[in-house]
């Protein structure tokens, strides 16, 4: 027996087949472990508050051959289709970052390159804690 959805109910569930996750700032707040490249591997601990742009002063990078922490500034925004834009810099190297977070809210991943040279680009993939 050969079933069959009618137009009404396929163009009523039309819309939820297709929607895309949204995004607000709620879900770019909160700590992140993030991992990218600069020089060698490193891992972040990306810090942003519940407001504003601007990531917490508590957010460092560690390097495996570096003898201490580097700090992590710069800000980010979030936009209704998720994607996260701005930029970050790591001790002294400026990222321009363009990155997405997934549709479980729950990961990030993107690249972040170098102002002026985007041939120096990296990856950059996080989950958030």
């Amino acid at each position: 027996m050969k079933k069959t959805i009618s137009a009404a109910l396929f163009l009523a569930i039309l819309p939820t087949l297709t929607e895309a996750a949204t995004c607000t700032r709620a879900d770019l707040a909160g700590s992140w472990k993030v991992y990218t490249v600069l020089y060698t591997v490193g891992r972040c601990s990306l810090i942003m508050p519940a407001t504003g742009t601007t990531i917490s002063t508590r957010s460092s990078c560690y390097f495996p051959e570096a003898v201490s922490s580097t700090p992590l500034r710069g800000t980010l925004r979030i936009s209704t289709d998720c994607q996260v834009t701005g930029s970050i810099t790591i001790g002294t190297h400026q990222r321009t970052i363009d990155a997405y977070i997934s549709k479980g809210k729950d990961s990030v991943s993107g690249i972040g390159w170098e102002s002026g040279n985007i041939y120096n680009a990296y990856p950059l993939n996080g989950v958030k804690q």
